[in-house]
């Protein structure tokens, strides 16, 4: 299946939903160049999925319910053709969607393949920080891109993840996420996702890179509390269960529109939006890069994914560190 590609179970799927959920069996054997009959053993596979279909003569097909699983043809059916996330692999368990991601880049894997699964073993964050999240409650996906680019420009794609991933809260459900360069969203002054981007060069451009997330969506309020450091879940935000497949698709949209501006010359001002939701963006930060450990004031973002630091009166690029702030006190 190439990057560009649905499966067929995603795209019946598809019809069923923009069919608020009713289809002939007909009508999408017309539409999709088969059989009634392999329509019927598609619905019968996706049954056996857990999706919840009912049959009615003369009526046809019609979508009672879905698993709360982020199975390919939930997440296929809600992207647009030759978007980021194509092809999908899905995991009920992994070591880490990083790891597997970079295994499978090796191996020839392509531009915009997605890898999500329910659990990780081994999942890790920044610094090899370990990331957790109990089976099914986060949104934990890698994708793999092969961009044509310098490799001086390789950290804005740590930008734009984080970037899709506000965007996408926002048009979902209304939340009103800040980006803590370079890898965390927070909510309501607490974690709520964290990004680490991996990549291989040679001669000085990207050969790949893999963008992972780690996003917490249905986490309770009590599993979050036993936490090490303050974290916030979309359940525990807004006070109800969000659809993970929904929202990863919305993700990769995003993704997949913010790849192609920034490939398209767009940075300058895709930094200007970063900056819009920039959760530093004119405060005190300690930035701890190595042993080294820089003080100054976070006044912007550049192109290529850069913070800009303002230390005793001149400006200068960070293109990598840990960042804290010196008062966390002004976010509550």
């Amino acid at each position: 299946m190439s990057a560009a590609e649905t499966s067929t179970a995603g795209q019946v799927l598809r019809l069923l939903l923009s069919g608020n959920g009713e289809r002939s069996g007909q009508d999408m054997a017309q539409r999709l160049g088969i059989s009634r009959a392999a329509v019927a053993k598609i619905v019968s596979s996706l049954r056996e999925q857990g999706l919840e279909i009912e049959a009615a003569p003369r009526r046809g097909y019609r979508l009672v319910s879905e698993p709360p699983l982020l199975l390919p043809p939930m997440v296929e059916a809600r992207l647009k053709p030759g978007s980021l996330g194509l092809p999908f692999f899905y995991f009920p368990e992994i070591d880490s969607t990083n790891l597997e991601a970079r295994r499978r880049a090796e191996a020839g894997a392509p531009h915009g393949a997605c890898l999500a699964a329910e659990h990780q073993t081994t999942g890790r964050g920044r610094l090899d920080r370990h990331w957790q999240a109990p089976r099914g409650s986060a949104l934990l996906f890698s994708i793999i891109l092969r961009p044509v680019l310098r490799l001086s420009r390789v950290f804005a794609l740590n930008n734009l993840i984080s970037l899709a991933v506000c965007r996408a809260l926002e048009k979902h459900g209304g939340v009103e996420p800040a980006i803590k360069w370079p890898n965390d969203v927070y909510l309501e002054g607490k974690k709520l996702a964290g990004v680490l981007t991996e990549f291989t060069s040679r001669a000085e451009a990207v050969e790949y890179a893999v963008v992972g997330v780690g996003l917490n969506v249905n986490q309770e309020p009590e599993w979050l509390a036993g936490m090490d450091q303050p974290a916030m879940s979309l359940l525990a935000a807004t006070g109800h269960a969000w659809n993970r497949a929904t929202l990863l698709a919305q993700i990769l949209e995003e993704m997949t529109s913010l790849h192609d501006q920034f490939m398209a010359g767009g940075g300058e001002e895709l930094a200007r939006e970063y900056a819009e939701r920039s959760l530093i963006l004119g405060l005190q930060v300690k930035v701890r890069e190595g042993k080294a450990v820089r003080e100054g004031k976070a006044v912007g973002f550049a192109p290529e994914g850069a913070l800009l630091l303002e230390e005793d009166g001149s400006i200068n690029p960070i293109h990598h560190g840990d960042v804290s702030l010196l008062d966390w006190e002004v976010l509550a």
